[in-house]
């Protein structure tokens, strides 16, 4: 007797298909498949294999740590039959969608058939009956468009054709019986998701020298970054779509179920190309608010200190600025133009500013903002959130406000710290 596969080949298509399209709605849409179908097919395929492949994120349906794995075994199945159908094809047979119809039994039968000579010999190896194996075999048949073995003296003799299956159904029982002890490898591992928002202007070279340090170490942890506005991100944040963003401080966060906590300050900066000729002196406010500006858009807290610094000098903001919301694009656009930008630096990123940049010798009053984590209240923390947390804190970059208190924030009680289950 055969050993049983954990998935079903509808289950590798369903689960290369969620893959793919990152929707239950796009998938069945595709699949011609209801959206409920769907959600029954995934939670048996989880339920067998005993771990969630996928979850709600940024993107919509993102796969788990394990269901990475799951999904490049379903993929590379789902591309085998594709390959064995061109092949029927070439043949002349009348074959389509080939992977909706396969099953394990068709293909078992057809395997037994094969090696046992006769139906009755190939239903006794398989423990059924023979109307069962022979059903199983029809259906195969029209599957593929075309009769596949044909009776002789001795018994049952298939065609090249039934050679081609065997062979497909051996590989694809390679790749679904190794799936168990694949995932069972990744038991003592971290696994899981980090998901981090990050606001413009914030300092994300922080949080990709995290993400090169978690790569590191970690090899089964899923790393995502996404740039957006506060209000998107935040709407994720809340959603359970991002785990932490990370920017300028709301101080305090517009919901209450949100909490912040400082990483590290930055200084606002009037920054304009190297050879400007604004470059050469110390222009006033005056000089300035007569020249393009490339700003943050209206709403964030860059913005607000740009108008509010003119406004107290007596000073109309400028009606018509350049808003960008990605740093490199911003200094890149300042080196385009004669525009004038309104950045945000630490002390490490003025030390390194590019040397075809200057920062003006203005004097900008309370400058200083905190950069920060923003994130559920009382949200408990996974192994790999905590892994990423403590990647941070070892970073320490110069002007950072220190370590994230451990006694304060998302950290003030120890009882957060216990991990809960990877991918949940």
């Amino acid at each position: 007797m055969k050993k049983t596969p954990p998935l079903t080949i509808r289950h590798a298509r369903i689960i290369d298909g969620v893959a793919a399209h990152a929707s239950l709605a796009r998938t069945g849409e595709r699949l011609n498949v209801s959206q409920s179908s769907l959600s029954r097919a995934v939670a048996e395929a989880e339920q067998a294999l005993g771990h969630t492949l996928f979850q709600r994120g940024w993107t919509g349906m993102e796969p788990t740590s394990h269901g990475e794995v799951v999904i490049a075994h379903c993929r590379r199945m789902i591309a085998r039959i594709e390959e064995a159908q061109e092949r029927l094809s070439a043949r002349g047979g009348k074959v389509r969608n080939l992977a909706h119809h396969l099953g394990w039994d068709m293909l078992a039968a057809a395997d037994a058939v094969r090696t046992a000579g006769s139906v009755s010999a190939a239903a006794s190896y398989l423990g059924q009956s023979q109307p069962n194996v022979s059903r199983a075999i029809a259906r195969l048949s029209s599957a593929v468009g075309r009769q596949l073995f044909h009776r002789t003296r001795t018994g049952m003799e298939g065609n090249d054709d039934v050679g081609l299956l065997c062979a497909l159904y051996k590989s694809l029982m390679q790749d679904v019986l190794a799936l168990p002890t694949r995932l069972a490898v990744m038991t003592g591992e971290v696994t899981g998701r980090i998901s981090i928002g990050l606001l413009p202007f914030s300092e994300q070279a922080m949080v990709m020298q995290a993400f090169g340090a978690m790569l590191r170490r970690y090899r089964h942890v899923r790393l995502q970054a996404v740039t957006g506005g506060y209000p998107a991100l935040i709407d994720g944040l809340r959603q359970n779509e991002l785990d932490f963003v990370i920017g300028p401080l709301r101080k305090p966060p517009p919901y209450d179920a949100l909490e912040e906590t400082p990483l590290l300050r930055e200084s606002y900066a009037m920054v304009t190309r190297a050879d400007h000729p604004l470059a050469k002196g110390r222009p006033t406010l005056e000089q300035l608010a007569r020249e393009n500006w490339i700003v943050a858009p209206h709403g964030t807290p860059t913005r607000r200190y740009f108008e509010e610094l003119l406004i107290r000098h007596g000073l109309t903001p400028p009606a018509q600025t350049c808003e960008i919301v990605t740093f490199s694009l911003a200094e890149q656009m300042i080196l385009s133009s004669d525009a004038i930008g309104l950045l945000t630096y630490s002390k490490r990123k003025r030390a390194s500013l590019r040397k075809d940049l200057k920062i003006l010798p203005v004097d900008l009053l309370d400058s200083e903002r905190e950069i920060g984590l923003t994130f559920r209240k009382n949200q408990p923390l996974t192994v790999v959130q905590t892994k990423f947390i403590e990647i941070l804190m070892e970073a320490e970059p110069n002007g950072s406000t220190g370590q994230i208190p451990i006694q304060q924030g998302v950290f003030r009680d120890p009882h957060r710290l216990r991990a809960r289950p990877p991918d949940t």
